[in-house]
């Protein structure tokens, strides 16, 4: 019974993964909300940023061999920094190529999320990522499309009980997951619109 629950445990993280709900979130606003990006490059590079890059780095972590002795710790090592590096280069894409005003909003969040998630990591602080990948893209499409997207917030209670599960985040770790990318959403409202 134990191992069904971890193996289950194990699987909500995956169907959970940051990358899966910022490609959802890129493409709901694309269809339910026009002009959401600036063009249809726009929102082509806005998944590659978002969802290519971060997810890349689990293949390329398996090819260099002292990332693959880490296990998985040096894939979230990796997986984390290439996520910065699409969060920062697709920022910068909006910002010198006439972006939206919602694709700064969207970058904006996700790099100072990044960033706080970053400095956490490097206080000794691991906020759950998960949680924040999950709360940001809800948030987000709760904000410019409709309010109906709060219902996917049912979601985070498997989230944190799949991360309590396997032992990789403590309950603080999770909420100041979920409450980070909220408090980044609306600073970047407030400079970008």
């Amino acid at each position: 019974m134990k191992r069904m629950k971890k193996i289950f445990a194990r699987f909500v993280r995956i169907l959970t993964a940051p990358p899966i709900f910022a490609a959802l979130l890129c493409v709901f606003l694309y269809l339910l909300l026009p002009g959401s990006f600036a063009s249809p490059v726009h929102f082509a590079l806005a998944l590659g940023f978002l969802t290519g890059l971060p997810l890349l780095a689990y293949p390329i972590a398996a090819l260099i061999p002292a990332l693959r002795r880490k296990g998985r710790d040096g894939q979230r090592d990796l997986a984390v920094v290439f996520s910065v590096i699409g969060y920062v280069g697709g920022f910068l894409y909006a910002f010198l190529f006439d972006g939206a005003a919602t694709e700064l909003v969207l970058y904006g969040t996700y790099v100072l999320s990044g960033l706080a998630i970053g400095v956490g990591t490097l206080a000794g602080f691991k906020i759950s990522g998960h949680a924040c990948g999950c709360s940001g893209p809800l948030a987000m499409l709760a904000t410019f499309v409709s309010p109906w997207f709060l219902a996917g917030y049912c979601l985070l209670p498997f989230i944190f009980w799949s991360s309590r599960c396997l032992g990789r985040h403590s309950a603080a770790q999770l909420l100041t997951g979920a409450a980070l990318p909220v408090l980044a959403m609306v600073l970047c409202r407030v400079a970008f619109l």
